[in-house]
């Protein structure tokens, strides 16, 4: 089951890639429900927004935006654009939805991809004999004989008269 997001935050300085530990310009700390904090770098960020997108879109870009208002309050908003140019303005809140759904479909790809494995090599065990006899086994010839005999006449009569076809 994929967490609850309740935080991102914006790391400009950049930080390490956690799986490759090469430094990326940017990274993002995303802060769970839980407590947990795991940091994510632009592509990983990307993928999850690709797949949490319905119908399914490939994410090209995506940006935080802080408003002012004239009181001088501020909001944070987020704009994902997309690879057709069609672009979303999200609230926090459905910025983070779309995040944990990517997360959620990815996990069920995983499990559809598990799932077909598990009964591909079961059907390969259950498998001893190729299903079409026909193609796969020696079967019983449908010449005969006398047809057979013929046959092995004429070739042997054309090879001795060097026959060429035309």
């Amino acid at each position: 089951m994929t967490k609850t997001i309740k935080d991102i935050v914006q790391n400009d300085s950049g930080g390490d890639n956690p799986e490759t530990h090469v430094h990326e310009d940017k990274v993002w700390e995303l802060q769970f429900d839980d407590g947990e904090i795991t940091t994510v770098t632009r592509s990983k960020m990307n993928y999850f927004l690709t797949k949490g997108t319905v119908p399914a879109k490939a994410v090209h870009e995506f940006k935080k935006w802080e408003i002012t208002t004239n009181h001088g309050l501020k909001f944070r908003t987020w704009v994902v654009v997309y690879d057709d140019k069609s672009h979303l303005q999200l609230i926090n809140t459905d910025f983070y939805s779309l995040l944990s759904n990517g997360h959620k479909n990815r996990d069920e790809e995983i499990q559809v991809e598990e799932s077909k494995d598990a009964v591909f090599a079961h059907d390969e065990k259950e498998l001893s004999s190729p299903q079409n006899p026909i193609l796969f086994q020696t079967r019983k010839s449908l010449t005969s004989k006398e047809e057979r005999k013929e046959i092995d006449e004429f070739r042997e009569h054309v090879i001795k008269d060097d026959y060429a076809p035309v």
